[in-house]
């Protein structure tokens, strides 16, 4: 692992190509207050039953970082989308799409609508990319 000395992301590669520049939260969800919503209480569950992360926002999006970067959060005015990596490809009718990323990796892709939406499912399923480079298995 590697921890750019500028901005404090960790990555997997040195040097890895990334950007420096953040932006402040808040903006991300200006106009969005479903999606903070919905993130704040995605955010208070992971921690409390995931593992302790950090929030790194940057002009695109949010990222969550516990030991490496597992998920990436992108409010929308009536949602929030979340992106995590898995070794496998969800199979739920939730997944709005599935992208291969490595040759073992797929970039899974949920929308939630609504603070209910967060149960033990989308836990798990953070839980599993949260310790996927730990054990490179499914956690159950």
């Amino acid at each position: 692992m590697w921890k750019c000395p500028n901005c404090g992301r960790i990555f997997e590669r040195i040097g890895q190509p990334h950007t420096c520049h953040v932006k402040p939260i808040e903006e991300h969800f200006r106009g969005k207050e479903l999606a903070k919503e919905i993130f704040d209480t995605l955010f208070a569950r992971i921690n409390a039953e995931v593992g302790k992360s950090e929030i790194i926002s940057i002009p695109c999006c949010i990222h969550l970082y516990g030991k490496y970067d597992y998920l990436a959060a992108l409010p929308k005015k009536d949602r929030l989308e979340i992106r995590f990596a898995l070794n496998r490809i969800i199979e739920s009718p939730r997944l709005g799409q599935s992208v291969k990323v490595t040759k073992r990796s797929y970039k899974n892709c949920i929308d939630v609508r609504s603070v209910e939406e967060i149960d033990s499912e989308i836990i798990g399923w953070i839980k599993e990319a949260y310790h996927l480079k730990d054990t490179n298995k499914v956690i159950p």
